[in-house]
């Protein structure tokens, strides 16, 4: 590889394998959290990659949400546009129950290595099994970095089926149900990467409105030994959750996993 791209290289793996924080989160927030209607309902998504809470940067692409039924069936994405600062798209909540909505990138693998006299670090798109390495090189480690987003609605009566785990990469286990997130009262969330708890890991709670007051209001918290996070919102409204997983696995194409994840949900008042 000619030299200036192996800065590129660099460049972009040190971005994607920072922590959210210092990256561009990317985040989902939908018009409406808990519907009561009776008919079927429209309701509108904003998608961006900002680091303001709810304030809107950069578009993204939609290619990689997924949408999931009360009953766990797939659904196709409603209308959508692509504008300079987000992306929106519609979704017709036509069923009672509680819908999942989740943009989950493929996982993408970058291998870090020393190489020379000086000990000179080196990064190199690519999996244990796709990356060439030069000749000499050590301390090699490579690591999958993923970024998921979600958030979840319910139509009239909340439901579970979504909520359902596979056992498989990070996901979330609802203790608390997402559409029952209550103002002064105790919610949990637990959090594991196939299967195994994600335990002491750092998590930022920021409420909504960060635009109109001198403070974020951020939370922060660290989940348990069980991959729990236990948390009681003081304010009402939309909130967003990120969390960054940094954990080794035993991998044929990996030795580490890197993983960004976000979720809105809304606090309900008492």
């Amino acid at each position: 590889m000619k030299k200036h791209n192996w800065l590129v290289a660099t460049v972009l793996s040190a971005a994607l394998l920072a922590p959210t924080v210092q990256a561009h989160p990317i985040w989902m927030l939908p018009s409406e959290f808990n519907l009561s209607t009776e008919e079927a309902f429209w309701i509108t998504v904003d998608a961006t990659a900002a680091h303001g809470v709810f304030s809107f940067d950069k578009p993204v692409g939609l290619d990689n949400v997924s949408i999931y039924g009360p009953e766990g069936d797939r659904r196709r994405i409603g209308p959508y546009y692509k504008g300079q600062r987000r992306s929106v798209f519609d979704l017709q909540l036509d069923n009672p129950g509680t819908y999942k909505v989740e943009m989950r990138g493929q996982p993408r693998y970058m291998t870090s290595y020393v190489v020379g006299e000086r000990n000179t670090a080196r990064r190199a798109f690519g999996s244990k099994l796709e990356v060439q390495l030069p000749e000499g090189a050590r301390d090699v480690r490579t690591t999958a970095v993923q970024t998921i987003s979600g958030f979840y609605v319910t139509h009239r009566t909340p439901t579970t089926k979504v909520l359902e785990t596979t056992g498989e990469g990070f996901e979330l286990h609802a203790l608390t149900h997402p559409s029952d997130v209550v103002k002064g009262e105790e919610a949990r969330f637990k959090f594991t990467y196939d299967g195994k708890p994600a335990a002491d890991m750092k998590v930022e709670l920021v409420p909504h409105g960060t635009a109109w007051r001198d403070s974020r209001m951020q939370v922060d918290l660290t989940t348990d030994k069980e991959g729990i996070l236990r948390f009681t919102p003081v304010v009402t409204g939309p909130h967003l959750l990120t969390t960054s997983l940094r954990m080794d696995i035993d991998s044929p194409l990996a030795d580490g996993v890197g993983v960004n994840y976000l979720l809105t949900f809304e606090v309900l008042p008492q």
